[in-house]
């Protein structure tokens, strides 16, 4: 090895270990930056995002170099043994230090070469997705997006074409763009929506989308160990979407049509396939997010001060960077460990969502939203608009609708074979025959989800069932639940349908009831059936145990809905609504709620303010 290639791997590890902070401060900047600018265009936070991701590729690039040629003009003409030796008489660092940096080049290059073989993977699904795709039988569509690209001011020829497995319309190619679309889309969506989504995708073959995003997976691939890294790529790619939302807005006249191609774009199934980061999918980003931006922009022009103030931080932190390159670290390192360990601190907020993130992979739920109800933060969001089935989270909203109708709680119900026979093969720890007060039916529905209760409870109702079904409509329309669809009061139909945005406004209603909220948090009870004494437990074992202050509780299974869990908590000070729902995953769950309630206690994960959630009731 010569002696140009022993200095070579100790400036490049040296570039490599001193960009955990230096990137830890392009990444504090930027989240200043972003906050400022975050009532601003996305236009603004994208030039902002795309400049760092860039600073942060700069960085390693200019300290290898600075390091390479400061090394070389000490070190003079050494022979390739005498380097390390050299360098460990001139360094403040640890001789040891010198001693693994070939190690530690060893290892990027290592993660270097598994994340370039993904991105080379990438490219070639789009290679051959986009080969295997038909021409639109239709040539009205070739045409619509031929007149798009014109008005666009795209010059270069979009080849249109009808993939059937793809989750939704993506662009790829950059000299030979083409749009490829599922064919769900076609009998799934009217022409006017398909028009939308395609402008979309000319907007980011305007904005020659693909190019930068391919750059992008570069940067990734050498920069892959750093956090901030991956911030900044994917804030990047979500106002790259919302940019392409203003452009076809812009397009075809329409900001709301726009968003309602989204919004059915996210009802639509399709064959599931990956979204590959290569291509530019119409369903990237936060759904929900894009569309309220095209219904209700929020742009504020941007006041002198606010620019004064970016444009001070900016300098001040280029200064900073630029003294701190004054000294090469090889020949000079005392503050290593004093950089690493404020990186350290930096991401541990960072770690702590991550963690979060892992909890939500491990319980695989499809649909998750876990909100702070004091401040409407939300904590952690998954697919929350998604509607699914909710299972027994439905008799919360039965029990709200029984107790607006002001009952006489000791009122006695009896369980009669009307009930028996609507449910069929259905377990119940109610027989046929009991008799009970109607605090305690309600009570068996809550506390051990009983259907038996349940349903005789919407039987009873002033009116019968016919009635019961009219007042839970109305009720559904009173607390705004756009996306909630109740057939009967157990929660067994697969057609009781919710998200878990409106399941968790549902619990946020159910909580001002003093009956639910005493049901739902008590750990068991021992009522008489026919004489008899029997206990009941609540189907939510979390609920009594030590640890855990519950306010509010109810879970649901059948197997159309998976594991579904609605609870508000107390944890770290703070009112927390967690809401859980399509989660396959049963072994392990009661304990996996424990790692969520203590990765919550620890009070490091926080999200962004919300006002989606604060509906009249």
């Amino acid at each position: 090895m010569s002696a140009d290639l022993v200095i070579l791997v100790q400036a490049l590890g040296w570039a490599l270990l001193h960009f955990l902070w230096k990137g830890a401060l392009v990444g504090l900047a930027t989240a200043c930056l972003l906050r400022l600018l975050r009532d601003g265009k996305p236009q603004s936070r994208y030039a902002i995002l795309c400049g760092a991701l860039s600073l942060c590729l700069a960085i390693p690039v200019l300290d290898t170099y600075r390091y390479f040629t400061a090394a070389a003009a000490v070190l003079g003409d050494v022979d390739a043994s005498s380097v390390l030796p050299a360098l460990a008489r001139r360094s403040a660092a640890p001789a040891l230090m010198q001693q693994v940096m070939p190690w530690v080049v060893a290892l990027w290059l290592s993660g270097v070469l598994a994340m370039a073989t993904r991105l080379a993977a990438g490219l070639v699904w789009i290679r051959r997705i986009s080969r295997a795709g038909g021409s639109w039988a239709d040539a009205r569509w070739q045409a619509c997006v031929s007149q798009l690209a014109a008005r666009c001011g795209v010059r270069r020829k979009i080849a249109l074409r009808v993939a059937p497995q793809l989750p939704g319309p993506m662009t790829a190619g950059w000299w030979r763009p083409v749009v490829l679309v599922p064919a769900a889309l076609l009998t799934q969506m009217p022409p006017a929506l398909i028009e939308a989504l395609l402008a979309h995708e000319v907007a980011h073959i305007r904005r020659m989308d693909f190019l930068v995003n391919l750059l992008q997976g570069v940067v990734e691939a050498l920069l892959f160990f750093h956090p901030i890294v991956w911030w900044l790529s994917r804030g990047i790619r979500t106002e790259r979407e919302e940019i392409a939302d203003d452009i076809a807005a812009a397009l075809i006249g329409e900001p709301r049509r726009v968003a309602i191609a989204l919004e059915q774009l996210s009802q639509i199934q399709v064959a599931e396939a990956r979204l590959d980061p290569m291509a530019q999918w119409a369903k990237s980003g936060s759904l929900s997010n894009r569309i309220r931006r095209l219904v209700r922009p929020n742009h504020r022009p941007l006041g002198w001060k606010i620019l004064l103030l970016a444009g001070a931080l900016s300098v001040a932190a280029t200064g900073w960077l630029v003294s701190a390159q004054q000294s090469a670290p090889m020949l000079a390192d005392g503050r290593l460990q004093g950089a690493v360990a404020a990186a350290a601190r930096l991401f541990s907020r960072t770690a702590a969502h991550d963690a979060l993130k892992a909890f939500v992979d491990a319980v695989e739920p499809d649909n998750v939203l876990v909100l702070d109800d004091n401040s409407g933060e939300v904590l952690l969001q998954k697919n929350e608009g998604n509607v699914v089935p909710i299972a027994s989270l439905t008799k919360l909203m039965t029990a709200m609708v029984v107790l607006d109708a002001k009952p006489d709680m000791d009122r006695i119900i009896s369980i009669s074979h009307a009930d028996a026979d609507a449910l069929k093969s259905i377990r119940s720890g109610l027989p046929v025959g009991t008799s009970l007060p109607l605090r305690q039916v309600m009570q068996l529905a809550l506390m051990s989800s009983d259907n038996r209760a349940a349903y005789a409870l919407a039987r009873s109702y002033p009116g019968g069932l016919p009635a019961f079904e009219v007042a839970l409509r109305a009720k559904i329309s009173a607390l705004g639940l756009a996306h909630t669809t109740l057939k009967e009061p157990t929660g067994l139909s697969a057609h009781n349908t919710s998200t878990a945005a409106d399941v968790a406004i549902m619990a946020s209603a159910a909580s001002r009831y003093p009956e639910i909220t005493h049901d739902t948090t008590n750990a068991s009870d021992v009522i008489k059936i026919n004489g008899k004494p029997v206990e009941y437990r609540n189907t939510n074992p979390l609920v009594g145990l030590a640890g855990w202050d519950i306010q509010l509780s109810k879970t649901g299974f059948t197997n159309e809905a998976g594991r579904c869990l609605i609870m508000r908590i107390k944890s770290a000070g703070k009112n927390i609504t967690m809401v859980l729902l399509s989660a396959r995953r049963t072994a392990t769950w009661d304990q996996d709620l424990m790692k969520l309630r203590d990765l919550l206690r620890s009070g490091a994960v926080a999200g962004e303010q919300r006002s989606v959630m604060t509906r009249p009731y």
